[in-house]
C-alpha cells in the first residue's frame, strides 16, 4: 500500500537522511539506493524490509546530506606527471607558472573516501529498524481504513443480492401468470397443458439465477472470513473477486429482468472498488 516514512541522524560530522516509500504492487519488489561506502549493509536492510512487508514495491534510500569534514585533496601525482610530460616534450624542466590554469582541471582535486566503522553500520541498521517500524505503523493505520471501506462495499453487494433475490421471485411468478393470461386470451383449446408447463419449466430453468446468487453469497462470506486472518491474504482476495465477477456476468446474461441487470451493474461497480483496495492488502 502507499505509505512513506523518514528519519534523520548524525554520525560524527555526517548527516544521514533515511527514507522508505511503499507503492501498490502485486508482488514484493525492493529497490535500495545507498552511497557506495554503505553498500555492505544492503542485504541486511533488505532482510529487515522483508520482516515487515510481504507485497508491494518498496523504495528505500540513505542519503548523506552534509559532511562538515569533507577532505578535499590535491592530486599531486597527477600534477607531477603533467609537468614531467610537458618537460619531455619541451626538453626543459617545467614549473607551475599559472596556478589558476592548473587548478581549473577537475581532476586535480579529489575527495578522500570516508570509511565507516562497524559501530557506524550498526547505528544505521538500528535507525533503519526504527524507521521500518514507523513505516509499518503507518501502513497498519491505512489498513484499518481499507478494511472499513471493504466492509462497506461487501455490505452493499449483500444488499443488492437481497434485491436481486426479490426480483427473481417476482419473475417466476410473473412468467407463470403471463403465460396463463395469454392462454385465456387466445383460447387455445388443443394445446397440451402439461406440455406447455414443461416448456415453461425449461424456460424458467434457463433463466434461473439462484445458483449464481448462492455462489456469490458464499464468496462474499469467504471474503469476509479471509479479511479476519492475520496472514498474507491479498492474492486470495484477488481470486475471490475474480470469481464473484464471473458469477455476476453469468447472472446478467441469464436474467430476463432489466432491474436485475441494473443491480448487477451496481455489484460490478463495488467489485471495482474492492479490486483497487486489495492492491493495498498484503
Amino acid at each position: 500500500m502507499t505509505a512513506s516514512a523518514f528519519r534523520e541522524l548524525s554520525i560524527d560530522s555526517l548527516n544521514f537522511f533515511l527514507e522508505v516509500k511503499g507503492y501498490n504492487h502485486r508482488f514484493l519488489e525492493i529497490k535500495i539506493n545507498l552511497p557506495d561506502t554503505l553498500s555492505s549493509i544492503e542485504k541486511e536492510i533488505a532482510r529487515e524490509i522483508k520482516k515487515f512487508v510481504k507485497r508491494g514495491f518498496i523504495l528505500f534510500s540513505i542519503k548523506i546530506t552534509k559532511d562538515h569534514l569533507t577532505n578535499y585533496k590535491i592530486n599531486v601525482p597527477l600534477i607531477m606527471n603533467i609537468l614531467e610530460e610537458i618537460g619531455r616534450i619541451t626538453g626543459k624542466e617545467e614549473n607551475i607558472w599559472d596556478w589558476k590554469e592548473i587548478l581549473a582541471n577537475p581532476q586535480i582535486f579529489y575527495v578522500e573516501n570516508r570509511f565507516f566503522r562497524d559501530e557506524d553500520f550498526s547505528n544505521l541498521l538500528t535507525e533503519t529498524k526504527i524507521l521500518l517500524e514507523e513505516f509499518n505503523r503507518i501502513r497498519e493505520e491505512e489498513g484499518k481504513s481499507i478494511f472499513e471501506a471493504l466492509e462497506r462495499s461487501l455490505d452493499k453487494i449483500e444488499s443488492l443480492l437481497f434485491l436481486i433475490k426479490k426480483e427473481e421471485g417476482k419473475w417466476q411468478k410473473e412468467a407463470k401468470e403471463f403465460l396463463e393470461r395469454k392462454l385465456k386470451e387466445f383460447n387455445f383449446k388443443d394445446i397440451d397443458e402439461n406440455r406447455l408447463y414443461q416448456e415453461l419449466s425449461l424456460l424458467l430453468m434457463k433463466t434461473d439465477i439462484n445458483e449464481e446468487i448462492i455462489r456469490i453469497e458464499e464468496f462474499v462470506r469467504r471474503f469476509k472470513n479471509e479479511m479476519k486472518k492475520e496472514e498474507s491474504i491479498g492474492k486470495t482476495l484477488e481470486f475471490i473477486v475474480q470469481e464473484i465477477h464471473r458469477e455476476v456476468n453469468t447472472l446478467s446474461s441469464k436474467t430476463a429482468k432489466t432491474s436485475v441487470m441494473f443491480y448487477a451493474v451496481d455489484i460490478k461497480n463495488e467489485l471495482e472498488k474492492i479490486r483497487e483496495l486489495i492492491l493495498n492488502v498484503e
